[in-house]
């Protein structure tokens, strides 16, 4: 069962993506915030990160790219977010997110786009073992 590990501050919107992802099948994490999002990665970690971007003390710019510049987490990170000014899309991709999916988001939207990067996940993750079996 896949593991995805879901960060945002509004509960509300924690609980939906909780029983959507849930109920297609998925194992989750939720936490509130960015602290409890890297502690959970590295007790934890996930197969996918869905992550907001304005949260209290570490916003979601700055746990995408935390998570991108450790070396163990692998995993794509996809950012949900009701900020959609061209601006933040393109700085939280920069920071490190593999995709930006907007609020509101549909419940099929999300899990079509969900499943895409777990499967983008599972071949760089092969890729990566390929070549760390190389001489």
């Amino acid at each position: 069962m896949k593991h995805i590990l879901v960060v945002d501050d509004e509960a509300p919107v924690r609980l939906l993506l909780e029983k959507i992802l849930q109920s297609a099948g998925y194992r989750v994490t939720s936490v509130p915030d960015g602290m409890a999002a890297l502690k959970a990665a590295r007790e934890d970690p996930p197969d996918l990160a869905i992550c907001d971007l304005s949260m209290p003390g570490i916003d979601g710019f700055t746990v995408s790219s935390m998570f991108k510049r450790t070396r163990t987490f692998k995993a794509p990170v996809l950012v949900l977010s009701g900020r959609v000014s061209e601006k933040d899309v393109q700085h939280a991709l920069r920071a490190g997110a593999d995709a930006f999916i907007p609020k509101p988001v549909e419940r099929e939207k999300l899990l079509t786009t969900v499943a895409e990067w777990l499967a983008i996940g599972e071949k760089r993750a092969a890729e990566d073992d390929d070549s760390d079996s190389r001489p």
